[in-house]
């Protein structure tokens, strides 16, 4: 199972769409929060969290995840900002990857298939 937390409606129609035709099982939440609560309940493979999100955002979901879910489960983190002091702090608080947005829907592919096969 993947665990893709966005806001953008958009962009969680086509990741999960792709994600699901590469035979990988996706839930989807709009915000950190109801994906960490998800989280905490059941068991995935791999969180994909936007860093910026409403009621809790990416950073606050990888570090809930690190502390308190799994030091193991790999972490994408996905955002437009791509200012390398935002970037470190993903990769510092747990992140096993970054990518910026606009990315193409292939690349976030190759990039779980890395993480998870």
């Amino acid at each position: 199972m993947i665990v893709l937390a966005e806001d953008n409606e958009i962009l969680n129609r086509v990741l999960e769409y792709r994600l699901t035709n590469e035979g990988y099982d996706v839930k989807v939440f709009r915000n950190g929060k109801d994906a960490v609560y998800y989280m905490q309940k059941n068991s995935f493979e791999l969180l994909i969290t936007d860093i910026y999100m409403p009621e809790m955002n990416g950073m606050e979901v990888i570090r809930s995840v690190r502390e308190s879910i799994s030091e193991s489960v790999p972490i994408l983190a996905i955002s437009s900002i791509d200012r390398k002091e935002i970037i470190n702090r993903a990769l510092n608080l747990g992140a096993n990857d970054f990518v910026k947005k606009p990315f193409l829907a292939g690349e976030l592919i190759i990039r779980v298939k890395k993480l998870i096969g």
